[in-house]
């Protein structure tokens, strides 16, 4: 598939920047409490307008697997968040799966030709994983060198593939539960991008990864 600069692109590159810039703006600038209202907002707006797209109300399936997926993972978010020691953590797991969701998309539409799951999710190729964990390696190599950590490069390494691939696992979930309702995107908040579960779909999945070993990985990062 070319690559060129669409109408959908173009908005995709704005909406992206637009959120981009009020996510860390409330995240470096406000107290924690505004963040968690922030990610408590996109929470609501996922279950009111986006959840009821993929389950009807009146099935049990909405309310069995709610408490699970989106609520319990942004959960997790808030309670890293309103914990001092482990607030740093989100900002490693945000960066790490959008440079992985940004390169996964250039490089894939770039020169993505084979195809990983073509029955679930037909865009998601090898060599946009690939072009997704090397941006998630530059973005997590950014976060080195500005927080001057002293760490070997292979454990980091390691870490971007890890979180990498819980992304893209989440990714295939929502995927598959798109196909399953029969939807090209969970939402149309987000020109370009669809809807904000199209862009927490992988978060959603690593946060259990970030919360079960956060001690470790701050212990890792920091110490």
């Amino acid at each position: 598939m070319p690559f060129t600069l669409n109408s959908t692109f173009i908005k995709r590159v704005i909406t992206g920047i637009f959120i981009g810039l009020i996510f860390w703006g409330v995240y470096f600038y406000l107290p924690p409490l505004y963040f968690s209202l922030f990610l408590l907002a996109i929470l609501g707006l996922i279950i009111v307008f986006e959840w009821t797209r993929f389950f009807t109300v009146a099935k049990p399936m909405f309310w069995i697997l709610m408490p699970f997926y989106p609520i319990a993972p942004f959960a997790l978010l808030i309670a890293l968040n309103h914990q001092p020691l482990y607030r740093e953590l989100l900002l490693i797991l945000f960066v790490l799966v959008f440079s992985f969701d940004t390169g996964g998309y250039i490089i894939g539409h770039l020169c993505g030709k084979h195809t990983i799951a073509p029955t679930i999710s037909p865009n998601k190729t090898w060599e946009g994983i690939i072009g997704g964990y090397l941006f998630a390696c530059a973005g997590l190599a950014l976060i080195i060198f500005e927080r001057d950590y002293t760490k070997p490069w292979w454990l980091m390494a390691l870490l971007a593939a890890i979180v990498c691939t819980l992304s893209f696992i989440g990714d295939l979930f929502e995927s598959w539960l798109k196909r399953r309702a029969r939807i090209k995107d969970s939402g149309t908040m987000l020109p370009g991008h669809g809807g904000f579960l199209d862009r927490f779909d992988g978060i959603m999945f690593a946060v259990f990864f970030f919360y079960l070993f956060k001690d470790l990985l701050i212990d890792f990062l920091i110490n």
